[in-house]
């Protein structure tokens, strides 16, 4: 079954600041998703965070959801993410799920 969402890492903070492991740029979610990479970064941005505000990936996401799907898709299992934040239309963040 297809998902009704999809989203993409655009940018791996952690690899910029030094971090060894592999960069996550590219990674896209969740499995099934059926959206082409255009059509992914076209989607609203996102930011995740760990439990000490440190910001450990930005992406986009798009489709049918609440937003808070990559933090549970990704950003938790594979980093230890606990915050996610939406950019609203009109430019401010949002702390929409954690």
């Amino acid at each position: 079954m297809a998902s009704k969402y999809g989203w993409i890492i655009t940018k791996d903070h952690l690899v910029e600041t030094g971090y060894s492991g592999p960069s996550e740029v590219g990674v896209t979610g969740p499995r099934g998703c059926e959206f082409t990479e255009e059509e992914l970064n076209k989607g609203q941005l996102f930011r995740m965070y760990d439990d000490d505000d440190i910001l450990y990936y930005t992406g986009r996401i798009v489709g049918e959801r609440d937003g808070c799907e990559p933090l549970f898709d990704f950003g938790m299992p594979n980093a230890g993410c606990t915050r996610l934040d939406l950019r609203m239309p009109d430019g401010t963040w949002e702390h929409t799920c954690s």
